[in-house]
Protein backbone atom coordinates (compact mmCIF):
# COMPACT_ATOMS: atom_id res chain seq x y z
CA UNK A 1 0.00 0.00 0.00
CA UNK A 2 1.38 3.69 -0.53
CA UNK A 3 1.81 5.57 2.58
CA UNK A 4 2.71 9.26 1.03
CA UNK A 5 3.53 11.10 -2.04
CA UNK A 6 5.39 13.62 -3.49
CA UNK A 7 4.21 16.94 -3.28
CA UNK A 8 3.98 20.09 -0.41
CA UNK A 9 5.51 19.76 2.89
CA UNK A 10 2.71 20.37 4.98
CA UNK A 11 2.93 20.43 9.05
CA UNK A 12 0.93 17.81 10.50
CA UNK A 13 -2.44 17.27 10.26
CA UNK A 14 -2.82 20.40 8.13
CA UNK A 15 -2.82 17.85 4.88
CA UNK A 16 -6.68 17.02 5.86
CA UNK A 17 -8.01 20.70 5.93
CA UNK A 18 -9.71 22.50 2.91
CA UNK A 19 -7.60 22.78 -0.42
CA UNK A 20 -6.53 25.71 -1.96
CA UNK A 21 -9.28 27.17 -3.88
CA UNK A 22 -9.56 27.04 -7.63
CA UNK A 23 -9.73 29.97 -10.06
CA UNK A 24 -12.36 30.52 -12.73
CA UNK A 25 -13.36 32.91 -15.61
CA UNK A 26 -16.74 33.48 -17.41
CA UNK A 27 -18.25 35.91 -19.40
CA UNK A 28 -21.85 37.70 -18.71
CA UNK A 29 -24.08 40.44 -21.14
CA UNK A 30 -26.46 42.17 -19.55
CA UNK A 31 -28.14 45.03 -21.18
CA UNK A 32 -26.11 44.83 -24.31
CA UNK A 33 -23.30 44.53 -22.44
CA UNK A 34 -20.46 41.99 -22.03
CA UNK A 35 -18.38 41.72 -18.78
CA UNK A 36 -15.65 39.54 -17.45
CA UNK A 37 -16.09 37.65 -14.17
CA UNK A 38 -12.61 35.78 -12.36
CA UNK A 39 -13.67 34.19 -8.90
CA UNK A 40 -13.35 31.04 -6.84
CA UNK A 41 -15.03 28.18 -8.61
CA UNK A 42 -16.27 27.00 -5.12
CA UNK A 43 -18.36 29.92 -5.47
CA UNK A 44 -22.06 30.42 -6.51
CA UNK A 45 -23.14 32.48 -10.16
CA UNK A 46 -24.52 35.38 -8.12
CA UNK A 47 -21.88 35.43 -5.41
CA UNK A 48 -19.21 35.71 -8.43
CA UNK A 49 -21.78 37.68 -10.35
CA UNK A 50 -22.09 40.42 -7.23
CA UNK A 51 -17.86 40.40 -6.99
CA UNK A 52 -18.24 42.65 -10.59
CA UNK A 53 -19.54 46.36 -9.79
CA UNK A 54 -21.39 47.04 -13.20
CA UNK A 55 -23.47 43.56 -11.81
CA UNK A 56 -24.08 44.81 -8.81
CA UNK A 57 -25.28 48.19 -9.44
CA UNK A 58 -27.93 46.45 -12.19
CA UNK A 59 -28.70 44.42 -9.18
CA UNK A 60 -29.98 46.64 -6.82
CA UNK A 61 -32.15 48.31 -9.16
CA UNK A 62 -34.02 44.93 -9.63
CA UNK A 63 -33.94 43.83 -6.07
CA UNK A 64 -37.67 43.45 -6.25
CA UNK A 65 -37.45 41.10 -9.61
CA UNK A 66 -36.25 37.87 -10.56
CA UNK A 67 -33.04 37.10 -12.19
CA UNK A 68 -32.78 35.01 -15.25
CA UNK A 69 -29.17 33.62 -16.06
CA UNK A 70 -29.16 32.10 -19.77
CA UNK A 71 -26.37 29.85 -20.62
CA UNK A 72 -24.57 30.08 -23.74
CA UNK A 73 -24.83 26.76 -25.14
CA UNK A 74 -27.91 24.76 -27.00
CA UNK A 75 -30.83 24.42 -24.91
CA UNK A 76 -29.31 27.58 -23.12
CA UNK A 77 -31.18 26.68 -19.84
CA UNK A 78 -31.89 28.96 -17.33
CA UNK A 79 -29.82 28.23 -14.33
CA UNK A 80 -30.79 29.09 -10.48
CA UNK A 81 -28.59 31.47 -8.91
CA UNK A 82 -27.21 28.74 -6.52
CA UNK A 83 -25.75 27.46 -9.48
CA UNK A 84 -21.95 26.33 -8.96
CA UNK A 85 -19.60 28.28 -10.90
CA UNK A 86 -17.45 25.29 -11.28
CA UNK A 87 -20.39 24.11 -13.68
CA UNK A 88 -20.02 27.15 -16.00
CA UNK A 89 -17.13 26.29 -18.96
CA UNK A 90 -14.63 28.70 -19.20
CA UNK A 91 -15.28 31.88 -21.06
CA UNK A 92 -18.64 30.65 -21.06
CA UNK A 93 -21.17 33.60 -21.93
CA UNK A 94 -24.35 34.13 -19.29
CA UNK A 95 -27.00 36.31 -20.50
CA UNK A 96 -29.12 38.02 -17.67
CA UNK A 97 -32.07 39.39 -17.67
CA UNK A 98 -34.96 40.42 -14.86
CA UNK A 99 -38.35 39.54 -14.80
CA UNK A 100 -41.44 39.86 -12.18
CA UNK A 101 -40.96 38.20 -9.23
CA UNK A 102 -43.47 35.74 -8.05
CA UNK A 103 -43.10 35.90 -4.86
CA UNK A 104 -42.64 32.02 -4.34
CA UNK A 105 -39.21 30.95 -6.34
CA UNK A 106 -37.05 30.03 -2.69
CA UNK A 107 -34.27 27.01 -2.71
CA UNK A 108 -36.07 24.58 -0.09
CA UNK A 109 -33.01 22.27 0.41
CA UNK A 110 -30.05 23.07 2.11
CA UNK A 111 -27.08 24.63 0.60
CA UNK A 112 -24.64 22.16 -1.26
CA UNK A 113 -21.67 22.08 1.07
CA UNK A 114 -18.48 24.01 0.33
CA UNK A 115 -16.08 21.35 -0.06
CA UNK A 116 -18.00 20.20 -2.59
CA UNK A 117 -18.74 23.28 -5.03
CA UNK A 118 -14.78 23.16 -6.20
CA UNK A 119 -15.20 19.81 -8.61
CA UNK A 120 -17.32 18.98 -11.07
CA UNK A 121 -16.78 15.35 -10.27
CA UNK A 122 -19.38 15.72 -7.55
CA UNK A 123 -22.08 17.26 -9.64
CA UNK A 124 -24.78 16.46 -12.35
CA UNK A 125 -26.21 19.03 -14.76
CA UNK A 126 -29.94 18.42 -16.94
CA UNK A 127 -32.04 20.47 -18.68
CA UNK A 128 -35.98 20.52 -18.47
CA UNK A 129 -38.51 22.38 -20.36
CA UNK A 130 -40.11 25.02 -18.69
CA UNK A 131 -43.41 23.48 -20.16
CA UNK A 132 -44.59 20.46 -18.99
CA UNK A 133 -46.84 17.57 -20.77
CA UNK A 134 -50.31 17.94 -21.58
CA UNK A 135 -52.22 17.32 -18.00
CA UNK A 136 -49.04 19.81 -16.66
CA UNK A 137 -51.12 23.28 -16.42
CA UNK A 138 -48.54 25.04 -14.34
CA UNK A 139 -44.98 23.81 -13.97
CA UNK A 140 -42.84 26.72 -12.82
CA UNK A 141 -43.80 29.03 -9.66
CA UNK A 142 -43.34 32.02 -12.11
CA UNK A 143 -45.01 32.09 -15.28
CA UNK A 144 -43.02 34.89 -16.43
CA UNK A 145 -40.22 32.25 -16.66
CA UNK A 146 -41.56 30.02 -19.22
CA UNK A 147 -42.03 33.24 -21.32
CA UNK A 148 -38.94 34.31 -21.59
CA UNK A 149 -37.06 31.00 -21.70
CA UNK A 150 -37.95 27.27 -22.96
CA UNK A 151 -35.66 25.29 -20.77
CA UNK A 152 -34.02 25.66 -17.20
CA UNK A 153 -30.78 23.92 -16.29
CA UNK A 154 -30.45 21.92 -13.19
CA UNK A 155 -27.67 20.68 -11.30
CA UNK A 156 -28.08 17.94 -8.66
CA UNK A 157 -25.18 16.17 -6.27
CA UNK A 158 -24.24 12.83 -7.63
CA UNK A 159 -26.62 9.89 -5.49
CA UNK A 160 -28.96 12.22 -4.57
CA UNK A 161 -32.67 11.91 -6.01
CA UNK A 162 -34.39 13.76 -9.03
CA UNK A 163 -37.25 15.03 -6.18
CA UNK A 164 -34.87 16.43 -3.66
CA UNK A 165 -32.80 17.89 -7.14
CA UNK A 166 -35.82 19.67 -8.13
CA UNK A 167 -37.01 21.00 -4.91
CA UNK A 168 -33.25 22.61 -3.87
CA UNK A 169 -33.95 24.36 -7.56
CA UNK A 170 -36.99 26.24 -6.38
CA UNK A 171 -38.62 27.23 -9.43
CA UNK A 172 -40.08 24.14 -9.86
CA UNK A 173 -44.49 24.32 -8.65
CA UNK A 174 -44.53 21.82 -5.76
CA UNK A 175 -47.38 20.37 -6.87
CA UNK A 176 -45.55 18.38 -9.17
CA UNK A 177 -44.01 16.44 -5.69
CA UNK A 178 -47.57 15.92 -4.24
CA UNK A 179 -48.90 13.86 -8.36
CA UNK A 180 -47.03 10.70 -9.15
CA UNK A 181 -44.33 12.59 -11.78
CA UNK A 182 -41.71 12.04 -13.57
CA UNK A 183 -38.73 13.23 -16.30
CA UNK A 184 -39.94 12.62 -19.95
CA UNK A 185 -36.48 12.04 -21.44
CA UNK A 186 -36.75 14.30 -25.03
CA UNK A 187 -35.64 11.45 -28.03
CA UNK A 188 -35.69 8.43 -26.24
CA UNK A 189 -39.13 8.79 -24.84
CA UNK A 190 -37.39 6.96 -21.18
CA UNK A 191 -39.55 8.32 -18.41
CA UNK A 192 -37.48 8.67 -14.70
CA UNK A 193 -39.16 8.53 -12.15
CA UNK A 194 -38.93 11.16 -9.19
CA UNK A 195 -37.49 9.02 -6.76
CA UNK A 196 -34.92 7.69 -9.27
CA UNK A 197 -31.28 8.99 -9.03
CA UNK A 198 -29.67 11.43 -11.13
CA UNK A 199 -26.74 9.62 -11.81
CA UNK A 200 -27.52 8.55 -15.35
CA UNK A 201 -29.39 12.47 -16.36
CA UNK A 202 -26.12 14.04 -17.11
CA UNK A 203 -25.94 16.06 -19.97
CA UNK A 204 -29.93 15.00 -20.64
CA UNK A 205 -33.48 17.16 -22.23
CA UNK A 206 -36.29 16.81 -20.45
CA UNK A 207 -39.79 17.38 -20.00
CA UNK A 208 -42.01 16.92 -16.96
CA UNK A 209 -44.68 14.38 -17.29
CA UNK A 210 -47.72 13.31 -14.89
CA UNK A 211 -47.01 9.49 -14.54
CA UNK A 212 -49.97 8.64 -12.57
CA UNK A 213 -52.85 11.22 -11.29
CA UNK A 214 -52.84 10.02 -7.98
CA UNK A 215 -50.09 10.60 -5.24
CA UNK A 216 -46.68 9.54 -5.21
CA UNK A 217 -47.37 7.82 -2.26
CA UNK A 218 -48.21 8.51 1.47
CA UNK A 219 -45.18 9.73 2.26
CA UNK A 220 -45.09 11.66 -0.73
CA UNK A 221 -47.97 13.32 0.10
CA UNK A 222 -46.52 13.76 4.22
CA UNK A 223 -43.65 15.66 2.66
CA UNK A 224 -45.40 17.98 1.04
CA UNK A 225 -48.06 18.98 3.86
CA UNK A 226 -44.59 19.58 6.21
CA UNK A 227 -42.99 21.30 3.21
CA UNK A 228 -46.36 23.66 3.14
CA UNK A 229 -46.83 24.00 6.77
CA UNK A 230 -43.37 25.19 7.31
CA UNK A 231 -43.23 27.67 4.38
CA UNK A 232 -46.35 29.66 5.49
CA UNK A 233 -48.59 29.06 2.32
CA UNK A 234 -52.05 27.77 2.12
CA UNK A 235 -51.70 25.82 -1.13
CA UNK A 236 -55.74 24.29 -1.76
CA UNK A 237 -55.52 20.05 -1.81
CA UNK A 238 -58.05 20.81 -4.75
CA UNK A 239 -57.75 22.16 -8.24
CA UNK A 240 -56.66 25.40 -8.77
CA UNK A 241 -55.87 27.15 -12.31
CA UNK A 242 -52.17 26.91 -10.94
CA UNK A 243 -52.01 23.40 -10.30
CA UNK A 244 -51.86 20.01 -12.22
CA UNK A 245 -55.14 19.37 -13.83
CA UNK A 246 -57.32 17.52 -11.66
CA UNK A 247 -60.59 15.94 -11.92
CA UNK A 248 -62.87 18.67 -10.67
CA UNK A 249 -64.53 17.95 -7.06
CA UNK A 250 -68.13 17.04 -6.90
CA UNK A 251 -70.23 19.39 -4.65
CA UNK A 252 -72.73 16.27 -3.77
CA UNK A 253 -69.98 14.58 -2.54
CA UNK A 254 -68.54 17.58 -0.55
CA UNK A 255 -71.38 18.08 1.22
CA UNK A 256 -72.14 14.01 1.72
CA UNK A 257 -72.67 13.17 5.28
CA UNK A 258 -71.84 9.79 6.29
CA UNK A 259 -74.94 7.22 7.39
CA UNK A 260 -74.85 5.46 10.34
CA UNK A 261 -73.84 2.24 8.62
CA UNK A 262 -71.36 3.93 7.15
CA UNK A 263 -69.84 5.27 10.71
CA UNK A 264 -70.07 1.85 12.20
CA UNK A 265 -68.01 0.26 9.08
CA UNK A 266 -65.14 2.60 10.05
CA UNK A 267 -62.53 1.24 12.20
CA UNK A 268 -59.97 2.94 14.48
CA UNK A 269 -56.51 2.11 15.92
CA UNK A 270 -56.36 0.52 19.23
CA UNK A 271 -55.10 3.43 21.68
CA UNK A 272 -51.38 1.66 22.84
CA UNK A 273 -50.99 2.22 26.68
CA UNK A 274 -47.85 3.77 27.60
CA UNK A 275 -45.85 2.95 30.55
CA UNK A 276 -42.97 5.35 32.14
CA UNK A 277 -39.98 2.85 32.65
CA UNK A 278 -38.96 2.80 36.37
CA UNK A 279 -36.18 4.83 37.98
CA UNK A 280 -35.27 6.40 34.36
CA UNK A 281 -36.12 9.65 35.72
CA UNK A 282 -32.36 11.01 36.14
CA UNK A 283 -31.02 9.47 32.82
CA UNK A 284 -33.98 11.37 31.25
CA UNK A 285 -33.29 14.75 32.66
CA UNK A 286 -29.86 14.50 31.25
CA UNK A 287 -31.17 13.40 27.68
CA UNK A 288 -32.99 16.22 27.97
CA UNK A 289 -30.64 18.88 29.25
CA UNK A 290 -28.54 17.49 26.18
CA UNK A 291 -30.62 17.30 22.69
CA UNK A 292 -30.61 20.97 22.64
CA UNK A 293 -27.08 21.61 21.92
CA UNK A 294 -26.65 18.35 20.17
CA UNK A 295 -29.52 19.20 17.64
CA UNK A 296 -27.85 22.72 17.48
CA UNK A 297 -24.48 21.20 16.85
CA UNK A 298 -26.35 18.97 13.85
CA UNK A 299 -27.90 21.77 12.29
CA UNK A 300 -24.83 23.85 11.99
CA UNK A 301 -22.66 21.05 10.70
CA UNK A 302 -25.34 19.80 8.19
CA UNK A 303 -26.68 23.30 7.45
CA UNK A 304 -30.36 22.30 8.45
CA UNK A 305 -32.68 25.12 8.98
CA UNK A 306 -35.67 23.62 9.30
CA UNK A 307 -37.19 20.41 11.65
CA UNK A 308 -38.62 18.84 9.10
CA UNK A 309 -34.48 18.66 7.81
CA UNK A 310 -33.10 17.39 11.04
CA UNK A 311 -35.74 14.32 10.54
CA UNK A 312 -34.64 13.80 7.05
CA UNK A 313 -31.36 13.98 7.53
CA UNK A 314 -32.00 10.85 10.81
CA UNK A 315 -34.04 9.44 7.98
CA UNK A 316 -31.24 8.91 5.24
CA UNK A 317 -28.96 7.93 7.98
CA UNK A 318 -30.54 5.23 9.43
CA UNK A 319 -31.58 4.40 5.87
CA UNK A 320 -27.83 4.17 4.99
CA UNK A 321 -26.36 2.24 7.71
CA UNK A 322 -29.06 -0.11 8.40
CA UNK A 323 -28.41 -1.31 4.54
CA UNK A 324 -25.15 -1.49 3.97
CA UNK A 325 -24.12 -4.65 3.34
CA UNK A 326 -26.33 -6.93 5.40
CA UNK A 327 -28.34 -7.76 2.57
CA UNK A 328 -28.22 -11.30 1.67
CA UNK A 329 -28.28 -10.15 -2.28
CA UNK A 330 -26.12 -8.00 -1.86
CA UNK A 331 -23.38 -10.57 -0.23
CA UNK A 332 -23.57 -12.57 -2.80
CA UNK A 333 -23.41 -9.97 -5.63
CA UNK A 334 -20.00 -8.90 -4.12
CA UNK A 335 -19.21 -12.82 -3.86
CA UNK A 336 -19.59 -12.65 -7.67
CA UNK A 337 -17.57 -9.75 -8.25
CA UNK A 338 -15.00 -10.66 -6.02
CA UNK A 339 -14.23 -13.29 -8.32
CA UNK A 340 -12.63 -10.45 -10.98
CA UNK A 341 -10.36 -9.38 -7.88
CA UNK A 342 -6.32 -10.92 -8.24
CA UNK A 343 -3.14 -10.43 -6.18
CA UNK A 344 -0.82 -9.09 -8.50
CA UNK A 345 2.93 -10.56 -7.78
CA UNK A 346 6.17 -9.08 -8.59
CA UNK A 347 8.90 -11.81 -9.27
CA UNK A 348 6.65 -13.95 -7.67
CA UNK A 349 6.10 -12.10 -4.10
CA UNK A 350 2.33 -10.38 -3.29
CA UNK A 351 3.14 -6.61 -4.05
CA UNK A 352 -0.40 -5.62 -4.31
CA UNK A 353 -4.14 -6.10 -5.45
CA UNK A 354 -5.74 -5.79 -9.01
CA UNK A 355 -8.99 -6.50 -10.60
CA UNK A 356 -10.26 -7.35 -14.53
CA UNK A 357 -10.95 -4.44 -16.04
CA UNK A 358 -12.51 -5.52 -18.91
CA UNK A 359 -11.55 -8.07 -21.65
CA UNK A 360 -7.76 -9.07 -20.52
CA UNK A 361 -7.19 -6.40 -18.86
CA UNK A 362 -6.26 -5.85 -15.21
CA UNK A 363 -5.75 -2.48 -13.63
CA UNK A 364 -3.77 -2.03 -10.33
CA UNK A 365 -2.13 1.19 -8.97
CA UNK A 366 1.27 2.55 -10.70
CA UNK A 367 2.88 2.35 -7.44
CA UNK A 368 2.44 -1.53 -7.12
CA UNK A 369 3.65 -2.54 -10.41
CA UNK A 370 7.78 -1.32 -9.70
CA UNK A 371 9.84 0.41 -12.24
CA UNK A 372 10.03 -0.20 -15.93
CA UNK A 373 11.33 1.84 -18.85
CA UNK A 374 10.12 5.45 -19.38
CA UNK A 375 10.40 5.18 -23.10
CA UNK A 376 9.12 1.62 -24.29
CA UNK A 377 7.00 1.43 -21.09
CA UNK A 378 8.44 -2.09 -20.63
CA UNK A 379 8.59 -3.47 -16.99
CA UNK A 380 11.90 -4.46 -15.34
CA UNK A 381 10.01 -7.23 -13.62
CA UNK A 382 8.32 -9.93 -14.60
CA UNK A 383 4.49 -9.15 -13.20
CA UNK A 384 1.43 -11.98 -12.97
CA UNK A 385 -2.07 -12.01 -11.52
CA UNK A 386 -3.33 -14.48 -9.38
CA UNK A 387 -7.18 -14.96 -9.80
CA UNK A 388 -8.49 -17.52 -7.02
CA UNK A 389 -6.03 -16.94 -4.30
CA UNK A 390 -8.41 -17.28 -1.08
CA UNK A 391 -6.63 -20.14 0.11
CA UNK A 392 -2.88 -20.32 0.72
CA UNK A 393 -3.03 -23.40 -1.44
CA UNK A 394 -5.06 -22.53 -4.05
CA UNK A 395 -4.74 -19.87 -7.00
CA UNK A 396 -4.77 -19.22 -10.77
CA UNK A 397 -1.97 -17.90 -11.86
CA UNK A 398 -1.91 -16.03 -15.07
CA UNK A 399 1.31 -13.87 -16.60
CA UNK A 400 1.08 -10.39 -18.00
CA UNK A 401 2.70 -8.93 -20.97
CA UNK A 402 5.55 -6.69 -20.55
CA UNK A 403 4.22 -3.84 -22.32
CA UNK A 404 2.62 -1.03 -20.34
CA UNK A 405 -0.95 -0.80 -21.46
CA UNK A 406 -2.00 3.10 -19.80
CA UNK A 407 0.14 4.39 -16.85
CA UNK A 408 0.23 7.58 -14.70
CA UNK A 409 1.48 8.75 -11.29
CA UNK A 410 1.11 12.16 -9.71
CA UNK A 411 -1.03 15.21 -11.30
CA UNK A 412 -2.71 15.59 -14.69
CA UNK A 413 -2.91 18.99 -16.48
CA UNK A 414 -6.56 19.31 -14.53
CA UNK A 415 -4.71 19.20 -11.27
CA UNK A 416 -5.99 15.47 -10.74
CA UNK A 417 -4.19 12.80 -8.74
CA UNK A 418 -3.52 9.56 -10.23
CA UNK A 419 -2.08 6.25 -9.01
CA UNK A 420 -2.89 3.95 -11.98
CA UNK A 421 -1.53 0.83 -14.47
CA UNK A 422 -3.51 -1.32 -17.03
CA UNK A 423 -1.52 -4.33 -17.92
CA UNK A 424 -2.65 -7.09 -20.19
CA UNK A 425 -2.71 -10.80 -19.58
CA UNK A 426 -0.64 -12.71 -22.09
CA UNK A 427 -1.72 -14.27 -25.18
CA UNK A 428 -1.65 -17.85 -23.90
CA UNK A 429 -3.39 -17.30 -20.39
CA UNK A 430 -6.38 -18.80 -19.84
CA UNK A 431 -8.29 -16.53 -18.13
CA UNK A 432 -11.65 -18.08 -15.70
CA UNK A 433 -14.63 -16.82 -16.08
CA UNK A 434 -15.18 -13.73 -14.44
CA UNK A 435 -17.28 -10.07 -14.26
CA UNK A 436 -15.39 -7.55 -16.20
CA UNK A 437 -16.28 -4.48 -13.50
CA UNK A 438 -15.73 -1.95 -16.10
CA UNK A 439 -19.37 -2.45 -17.07
CA UNK A 440 -20.21 -1.82 -12.80
CA UNK A 441 -18.72 1.71 -13.03
CA UNK A 442 -20.62 4.34 -11.73
CA UNK A 443 -19.21 7.72 -10.17
CA UNK A 444 -18.35 8.03 -6.24
CA UNK A 445 -21.49 8.70 -3.87
CA UNK A 446 -20.49 11.69 -1.55
CA UNK A 447 -21.34 9.46 1.76
CA UNK A 448 -22.54 6.12 2.49
CA UNK A 449 -21.02 2.70 2.99
CA UNK A 450 -18.21 1.33 0.90
CA UNK A 451 -16.77 -2.36 0.41
CA UNK A 452 -13.22 -2.71 -0.93
CA UNK A 453 -12.03 -6.42 -1.89
CA UNK A 454 -8.05 -6.84 -2.02
CA UNK A 455 -5.00 -9.17 -0.76
CA UNK A 456 -4.17 -6.66 2.28
CA UNK A 457 -0.64 -8.17 3.84
CA UNK A 458 -0.04 -10.41 0.64
CA UNK A 459 -1.90 -13.08 2.24
CA UNK A 460 -5.55 -14.72 0.34
CA UNK A 461 -8.46 -12.24 -0.71
CA UNK A 462 -10.45 -11.09 2.06
CA UNK A 463 -13.42 -7.77 1.59
CA UNK A 464 -13.82 -4.83 4.20
CA UNK A 465 -17.07 -3.06 4.16
CA UNK A 466 -16.62 0.97 5.79
CA UNK A 467 -17.94 3.58 5.05
CA UNK A 468 -17.53 7.36 3.51
CA UNK A 469 -15.83 10.10 5.46
CA UNK A 470 -17.24 13.45 4.25
CA UNK A 471 -14.86 15.76 2.72
CA UNK A 472 -16.10 18.53 5.37
CA UNK A 473 -15.38 15.87 8.05
CA UNK A 474 -12.06 15.07 7.01
CA UNK A 475 -10.53 17.75 9.72
CA UNK A 476 -12.98 16.32 12.27
CA UNK A 477 -12.14 12.89 11.47
CA UNK A 478 -8.24 13.20 11.30
CA UNK A 479 -8.42 15.63 14.75
CA UNK A 480 -10.42 12.75 16.69
CA UNK A 481 -7.57 10.06 15.32
CA UNK A 482 -5.06 12.44 17.31
CA UNK A 483 -7.21 12.88 20.35
CA UNK A 484 -7.69 8.92 20.62
CA UNK A 485 -4.10 8.22 19.95
CA UNK A 486 -2.79 11.49 21.50
CA UNK A 487 0.29 9.08 23.07
CA UNK A 488 1.59 8.32 19.65
CA UNK A 489 1.29 11.72 18.05
CA UNK A 490 4.98 12.17 17.54
CA UNK A 491 5.14 9.16 15.94
CA UNK A 492 2.07 10.68 13.63
CA UNK A 493 3.77 13.91 13.58
CA UNK A 494 7.54 12.03 12.54
CA UNK A 495 5.70 9.34 9.34
CA UNK A 496 3.97 12.94 8.21
CA UNK A 497 6.77 15.08 8.16
CA UNK A 498 9.17 12.26 6.71
CA UNK A 499 6.76 11.03 4.05
CA UNK A 500 5.30 14.12 2.98
CA UNK A 501 1.32 13.23 3.53
CA UNK A 502 -0.73 15.01 1.21
CA UNK A 503 -4.56 15.22 1.10
CA UNK A 504 -5.97 15.36 -2.56
CA UNK A 505 -9.55 16.88 -3.13
CA UNK A 506 -10.50 14.31 -5.25
CA UNK A 507 -9.77 11.28 -3.11
CA UNK A 508 -12.35 8.98 -1.39
CA UNK A 509 -11.68 8.75 2.58
CA UNK A 510 -12.57 6.17 4.81
CA UNK A 511 -11.24 4.09 7.67
CA UNK A 512 -10.13 0.68 6.64
CA UNK A 513 -8.21 -2.09 7.94
CA UNK A 514 -7.05 -2.99 4.52
CA UNK A 515 -3.22 -1.78 4.27
CA UNK A 516 0.25 -2.92 2.71
CA UNK A 517 -0.67 -4.89 -0.42
CA UNK A 518 -4.33 -4.31 -0.56
CA UNK A 519 -3.22 -0.88 -2.49
CA UNK A 520 -5.02 -1.25 -6.57
CA UNK A 521 -8.29 -3.10 -4.82
CA UNK A 522 -11.93 -2.28 -6.51
CA UNK A 523 -14.01 -0.13 -4.16
CA UNK A 524 -17.92 -0.39 -4.38
CA UNK A 525 -20.36 1.36 -3.27
CA UNK A 526 -23.31 -0.13 -1.60
CA UNK A 527 -24.90 -1.25 -4.78
CA UNK A 528 -21.85 -2.41 -5.48
CA UNK A 529 -20.63 -0.47 -8.27
CA UNK A 530 -17.17 0.24 -9.08
CA UNK A 531 -16.10 3.72 -7.89
CA UNK A 532 -12.65 3.55 -7.43
CA UNK A 533 -9.34 2.10 -6.24
CA UNK A 534 -7.51 1.39 -2.90
CA UNK A 535 -4.86 3.68 -3.15
CA UNK A 536 -3.05 4.46 -0.09
CA UNK A 537 -3.32 5.56 3.39
CA UNK A 538 -1.56 7.44 6.32
CA UNK A 539 0.08 4.38 7.94
CA UNK A 540 2.32 4.58 11.00
CA UNK A 541 3.61 2.76 13.57
CA UNK A 542 1.17 2.32 16.74
CA UNK A 543 1.26 0.28 19.90
CA UNK A 544 3.16 -3.00 19.63
CA UNK A 545 4.79 -1.74 16.77
CA UNK A 546 1.13 -2.49 14.71
CA UNK A 547 0.48 -0.94 12.00
CA UNK A 548 -2.23 2.11 12.39
CA UNK A 549 -3.60 4.74 10.07
CA UNK A 550 -5.24 7.84 9.97
CA UNK A 551 -7.59 7.06 7.51
CA UNK A 552 -7.33 5.44 3.69
CA UNK A 553 -8.74 6.69 0.30
CA UNK A 554 -9.27 6.01 -2.88
CA UNK A 555 -8.93 7.71 -6.27
CA UNK A 556 -12.59 7.86 -8.36
CA UNK A 557 -12.70 5.90 -10.92
CA UNK A 558 -13.47 9.01 -14.11
CA UNK A 559 -10.29 10.72 -14.17
CA UNK A 560 -8.69 6.64 -14.81
CA UNK A 561 -10.98 5.84 -17.54
CA UNK A 562 -10.68 9.13 -19.24
CA UNK A 563 -6.72 9.17 -18.78
CA UNK A 564 -6.72 5.67 -20.13
CA UNK A 565 -8.80 6.44 -23.33
CA UNK A 566 -6.49 9.87 -23.97
CA UNK A 567 -3.21 7.43 -23.97
CA UNK A 568 -4.61 4.62 -25.90
CA UNK A 569 -6.02 7.60 -28.84
CA UNK A 570 -2.25 8.66 -28.75
CA UNK A 571 -0.99 4.91 -29.01
CA UNK A 572 -3.46 3.51 -31.35
CA UNK A 573 -5.44 1.30 -29.24
CA UNK A 574 -8.55 1.00 -31.70
CA UNK A 575 -8.98 -2.54 -30.18
CA UNK A 576 -9.81 -0.60 -26.77
CA UNK A 577 -11.12 2.59 -28.05
CA UNK A 578 -14.16 0.29 -29.50
CA UNK A 579 -14.49 -1.81 -26.25
CA UNK A 580 -15.20 1.47 -24.47
CA UNK A 581 -17.25 2.93 -27.52
CA UNK A 582 -19.58 -0.40 -27.13
CA UNK A 583 -20.00 0.30 -23.47
CA UNK A 584 -23.53 2.14 -22.34
CA UNK A 585 -22.07 3.38 -19.05
CA UNK A 586 -19.18 4.96 -21.21
CA UNK A 587 -20.48 8.03 -23.21
CA UNK A 588 -19.44 10.36 -20.57
CA UNK A 589 -16.21 9.03 -20.31
CA UNK A 590 -15.72 9.50 -23.83
CA UNK A 591 -17.51 12.81 -23.77
CA UNK A 592 -14.72 14.37 -21.42
CA UNK A 593 -11.64 12.71 -22.75
CA UNK A 594 -12.55 14.42 -26.39
CA UNK A 595 -13.82 17.59 -24.70
CA UNK A 596 -9.51 17.65 -23.01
Amino acid sequence: MKVCSQGYNFGCFAVFQKPEKRRHVFRFRIQFKKYEVTCDASMTVLEALLSNKNFKGDYKKNEEKEMVIQREKVPRGAISTDFPCCLINDDELLDIQFIKSSGSSSLESKPVPCSLMNSTENFIVFNIKTTGGHTVKRLMKNQALKQKVDDVCVYALKGETVKKALRRDGRFNRVIFRKHCGLYELGSEIITDMSNTVDHLDGKHFRVIVIDNQPASQESSQEFDTMKNESGENIPSTSTPGNLSQDSANPQQQNHQPTEKEKDKKTYPKRIQVNKIPNTEEILKLLRDQFEGLQKQLKERESLTKPAEVQEFFREEFDKSAQSFSEVKRVRQLMKLSDSVCQIRVEGFGNGTGFLLFDRFILTNAHVIGNFDPFTQRLHRPISAVFDFEDLDMGNKLSLKENLVAYFYGKNDKGQHLDFALLELSDDAKLPYCPELLSRYSPPPTRGGICIVGHPDGGVKRMDPCFIIEKDEVPNAADEHQAKNSDFLHVITQQCLAEKWENHYSQISYDSCFFHGSSGSPVFNDHCELIGVHTGGYVYKGKGGKTRSVMEYAFPMLPILVCIVRQCWQKGRSDILQYFEDQNNMKYVLQVANEQ
